[in-house]
């Protein structure tokens, strides 16, 4: 009866290591549609976290003006920003070994913007190496 705590802590043991590996695995997909939406979903519970983990060292964000900002200026423009709901439609995407350029429309909150996004595997993590994004126009009547 001793081997009972054992086997017990032993199948604890393997629960929670297939857990963190299935939780790990999330940031592991190559699919070009998955990585944005791993991305949406972090940008939407928390921008200010999204934008200092996800940004490369050499981000640069390009905005309709054809204004640049980098990582730094991104990263403390956003501080303190609650979460958000936006998403993501018209989607096309070119993946090419570690590069992933994303296409479409982001909707925050009814505010249309068209977007390309460049997202690049750097030391096994998709990361956000640039960003551009153009307001969608509305038809006038």
């Amino acid at each position: 009866m001793k081997t009972l705590p054992f086997k017990i802590a032993l199948c604890s043991l393997l629960l929670l290591s297939v857990c963190s590996v299935s939780f790990a695995q999330k940031d592991n997909t190559d699919d070009p549609e998955k990585v944005l939406q791993l991305f949406i979903s972090e940008y939407n519970a928390d921008p200010h976290r999204f934008f200092d983990s996800r940004l490369s060292t050499d981000f640069r964000f390009t905005d309709s003006k054809g204004l640049f900002s980098n990582r730094e200026s991104v990263v403390k423009t956003n501080e303190g920003r609650k979460s958000l709901t936006s998403d993501v439609s018209n989607l096309k995407f070119f993946k090419e070994g570690n590069l992933i350029v994303a296409s479409g429309i982001h909707s925050f909150g009814g505010y249309l913007v068209a977007f390309t996004y460049t997202l690049q595997k750097q030391n096994g993590r998709w990361m956000f190496a640039a960003s551009h994004h153009t307001a969608v126009a509305t038809e006038k009547k």
